[in-house]
């Protein structure tokens, strides 16, 4: 299936500047439909290719490219959707693939700023929920590490094996 490409950019870890030699490699794009999908009123809102299976955590090998189609992208930016947002203030560094409609759309970005930060802040609870878990499971795995290395040598238990 050939794709008429408006942008496709290198997003996630790399994007944020937390990629780590363990990070997969993310794309995120946005295209064009065809003339075909458009009369058949058959417009795909998001296209997903992933080099990696949904059952097991990604390597640094595999690849994940989720790409939105124009009127797709055009409805997330309006709601002020994160993902939008990042994409549409992506560095052109980070640009793989670029057209003069993806230009055109950088040039108007400012038209999908809004005030209804609602889902930033949807994004930020998300976010929390998904690392606070983490961070309180750290902490007490912290905690109970700590407690084990004041113990006396004599009163620890020992693992045989």
């Amino acid at each position: 299936m050939e794709l008429n490409l408006v942008v496709k950019m290198k997003f996630g870890a790399h994007l944020y500047g937390t990629a780590t030699s363990d990070s997969d490699v993310d794309y995120k794009g946005v295209f064009l439909p065809s003339k075909k999908e458009i009369l058949l009123g058959r417009i795909p809102k998001c296209l997903y290719y992933s080099t990696g299976d949904n059952k097991t955590k990604n390597t640094p090998e595999d690849v994940d490219l989720e790409i939105y189609s124009l009127h797709h992208f055009i409805d997330l930016a309006c709601q002020g959707q994160t993902v939008a947002m990042d994409m549409l203030h992506a560095p052109d560094s980070f640009l793989e693939v670029s057209s003069e409609v993806w230009r055109a759309i950088i040039r108007e970005r400012h038209r999908f700023y809004t005030k209804d930060i609602g889902s930033f802040v949807n994004y930020a609870r998300r976010q929390a929920g998904k690392y606070g878990i983490k961070g309180s499971r750290l902490n007490a795995v912290s905690e109970i590490l700590a407690m084990l290395r004041t113990e006396e040598p004599s009163h620890r238990l020992r693992t045989v094996w």
